[in-house]
């Protein structure tokens, strides 16, 4: 039986949006979109998204409907470490890039577990992430703490 390679991803926020945008850093990678939903209300858990790249300029991309948004929107920016043990984790300070293949891997994982209301096209992309465990740390809002392909998927 294979290992399972275990993450963390930390959280920062919430962020209002267009602040989020400006505090984005290099290390983020992942963000989580927070607003008002017809059916769910307020302080829903709407999408869930990744940039190899740029967070801020994926942020950027997305005006086009966050300013139509009925209320507030908020947005959480995550970056991913290696998870060895919670004490080593402690210590470390780095958030070292990760490939594009893992990020997507982790993005699809978030997704398919938390289902966000507004992600449609990514909810069964769940098979790339094969083998991982995420562990959801830090200002994780709405997210599952821990999620593992092998128990979604039964692999």
């Amino acid at each position: 039986m294979e290992a399972e390679k275990i993450f963390e991803v930390f959280w920062d926020g919430p962020f209002e949006w267009r602040k989020g945008i400006k505090d984005c850093k290099e290390h983020h990678v992942l963000y989580q979109v927070y607003g008002y939903h017809p059916l769910y209300g307020s302080n829903v858990l709407l999408y869930i998204g990744s940039s190899h790249t740029s967070v801020k300029k994926r942020l950027k991309e997305h005006e086009w409907w966050l300013d139509e948004e009925w209320e507030d929107t908020q947005v959480r920016l995550g970056s991913i470490r290696e998870f060895t043990t919670w004490r080593s984790q402690e210590v470390k300070k780095r958030w070292p890039k990760r490939s594009k293949i893992t990020i997507e891997a982790i993005e699809a994982l978030l997704i398919y577990a938390n289902q966000p209301v507004y992600n449609d096209r990514n909810k069964s992309d769940a098979k790339k992430a094969k083998g991982i465990r995420i562990f959801n740390n830090g200002r994780l809002g709405q997210l599952l703490p821990e999620v593992s392909h092998k128990y979604f998927l039964g692999e």
